[in-house]
């Protein structure tokens, strides 16, 4: 085997202007991208869900506390997922049907209650991250487009408010540059990553070129 000459190596990405990169969804896209950007596995909360925004801003408001409560799950999107009507969260992963089935309120049933202790356990891991000294990039994909400026405040302001002591930076990822970003508060920036039809996991191209490009005196303003 030929050893790979060290000018055609790629030059290695420089430190990450943070300690800890979370996605606080829309869908699985971020969650792909993030794991193979930072190399890390350890899940979070957030990790291969599809939710909107608004679910997420309830999520984080009341601690996680209505996450697949008695009663208020079922199957959606003619089977391909589980859909818990008291957070907004589909569940496209956790709940496994038959083979070649879709998933039955029967199969949601018996398997909730594993899916719930999976869900307790990474919320309390989302609570350590709230408390501990860390430096946590919060990365938000708005994959239709559909926020302003104005919504990644609320989301800032909310995150602030659940511990005042914790260092965060939000950024904001949409497939086109924002009407405005007047209101949006430091620490909060935004980027652009396109939809690649027929590849859910999007442009591993763009999403590089957007992490090489994040610049700590945006995301840690003194």
């Amino acid at each position: 085997m030929t050893p790979v000459p060290p000018a055609s190596r790629p030059a290695p990405r420089p430190p990450a202007p943070y300690d800890v990169c979370a996605g606080l969804g829309y869908h699985c896209e971020s969650t792909h991208q993030i794991r193979r950007i930072t190399g890390e596995e350890r899940a979070h909360f957030f990790d291969w869900l599809d939710l909107d925004f608004e679910s997420v801003l309830a999520l984080l408001d009341t601690d996680f506390r209505d996450v697949l409560l008695p009663g208020r799950s079922e199957p959606f999107s003619d089977g391909l997922c589980a859909h818990d009507r008291g957070t907004g969260i589909r569940f496209f992963h956790e709940f496994h049907p038959a083979p070649g089935e879709p998933i039955t309120q029967a199969d949601i049933e018996k398997q909730i209650p594993a899916v719930r202790s999976k869900f307790a356990y990474l919320a309390d891991r989302w609570r350590e991250l709230d408390r501990s000294p860390a430096r946590v990039l919060y990365v938000h994909h708005d994959a239709f487009d559909e926020l302003k400026d104005t919504d990644l405040g609320r989301l800032r302001d909310l995150l602030a408010s659940r511990r005042p002591q914790h260092r965060f930076a939000v950024l904001w990822l949409r497939r086109t540059p924002p009407g405005s970003v007047a209101a949006l508060p430091p620490g909060v920036v935004w980027d652009t990553v396109p939809e690649v039809p027929g590849r859910w996991q999007g442009s591993d191209a763009a999403w590089d070129r957007v992490f090489d490009a994040l610049d700590p005196r945006s995301l840690w303003p003194s």
